[in-house]
């Protein structure tokens, strides 16, 4: 393809450096950890095929972060504040149902030690069984504190080294049967991640590399942040990480295997690192998957394996509602826009775009 056709408008084409502008903050150590948390936590799709539409994907950097949505109960503030959190990641999906929906939300929270951890447990078990006084028996995890109200859903909390784990799940209706294997199995699985992902200590999260092989740079970057934001979805993530801002994760999930998909890394732009260029194909037909509603839309001029879609519902983390995914190697990038007041497509959509694909062939 002769690159020169494509429209970039005001993006640049070439990869730019994903790094802290000056010496780290603790702010940036926060979100650093807090983002690379999300790796740890589990997949709805593992517990319940049912919950699949993504409600919130949230990382904290400070004790007043849970509250400001607010993601976690207010009770748990003296808890999360009295015993100093450090970091933590937050995800939430439901079946999509708006009246009664079935829920599934796992929280982890980073503390600085693991009594300070335990002890947070402790407390908010305590404010968790003043309205929820029945106990759930989490088989073969006496640790666990878990209470529920009614049966219709349930909370468990239980420490892992520094780490606090808060999980609910939720039904439509009281089931005691299907809320205590339904919570059993979500526990299991999360301890069972938190076993096999090992926490980087606090004085070494600096020393993992914020673009691991490059990823980062291969993605589009954003207008304002060229470089590194504590604030923005921005960071490296491992295929169980990036699961969560997907649409429907059942079969992102087996997309990632069927494609080998390893690395993905989030800018303005995403990019994934499949195994070859199949790969690569088999990913982009997986992301640009209709939902209900959802539309095709053209690709950009002079990209014609591009794939675009216009989202009937605004994707919920960024807000937008117009993505277009394209190939070039092994790799595909997604970038984002969002749609004009009558429908339209922004323009922005294809530059972007244009701009990503020509970034990926510059860094070839």
């Amino acid at each position: 393809m002769d690159l020169s056709k494509l429209s970039l408008g005001r993006y640049s084409p070439e990869p730019t450096r994903y790094e802290l502008d000056t010496i780290a903050k603790p702010v940036d150590v926060r979100a650093i950890e807090a983002k690379r948390m999300l790796d740890r936590v589990i997949s709805s799709a593992d517990v319940d095929s049912e919950i699949d539409e993504l409600a919130a994907v949230e990382t904290y950097i400070d004790p007043a972060g849970p509250f400001a949505t607010p993601a976690l109960p207010e009770d748990f503030r003296p808890a999360i504040v009295d015993n100093k959190l450090l970091a933590g990641a937050y995800v939430a999906r439901t079946d999509g149902d708006p009246r009664s929906p079935r829920r599934l939300i796992i929280s982890i929270l980073r503390f600085p030690n693991n009594g300070a951890a335990q002890a947070a447990v402790d407390q908010m078990a305590a404010k968790v069984r003043e309205t929820s006084p029945l106990s759930v028996e989490i088989g073969g995890q006496p640790e666990v504190f878990a209470f529920t109200k009614d049966w219709t859903a349930a909370t468990a909390l239980a420490a892992r080294g520094a780490y606090t784990l808060i999980l609910n799940y939720g039904l439509e209706s009281p089931d005691e049967n299907r809320v205590s294997a339904g919570l059993t199995t979500a526990v299991g699985l999360q301890l069972a991640r938190m076993q096999h992902s090992p926490p980087t200590p606090w004085e070494e999260v600096l020393d993992v590399p914020l673009d691991p092989d490059g990823i980062m740079r291969r993605a589009l970057p954003s207008d304002r942040w060229h470089r590194y934001s504590p604030e923005l979805d921005f960071g490296a993530h491992t295929p169980e990480g990036q699961l969560h801002y997907e649409r429907n994760p059942a079969q992102m999930s087996k997309a990632f295997r069927d494609s080998g998909t390893d690395l993905i890394g989030r800018r303005a732009g995403i990019v994934y690192r499949t195994r070859d260029l199949e790969g690569a194909f088999t990913l982009q037909n997986a992301l640009a998957t209709l939902g209900k509603r959802d539309e095709s839309i053209p690709p950009p001029p002079y990209i014609a394996d591009a794939r675009c879609i216009r989202l009937y519902e605004s994707d919920p983390v960024r807000k937008t509602n117009l993505m277009c995914a394209v190939v070039r190697g092994r790799f595909v990038g997604v970038v984002f826009a969002t749609s004009g007041v009558t429908g339209s497509i922004n323009p922005e959509l294809y530059e972007r775009a244009a701009a990503q694909y020509t970034l990926l062939e510059n860094d070839r």
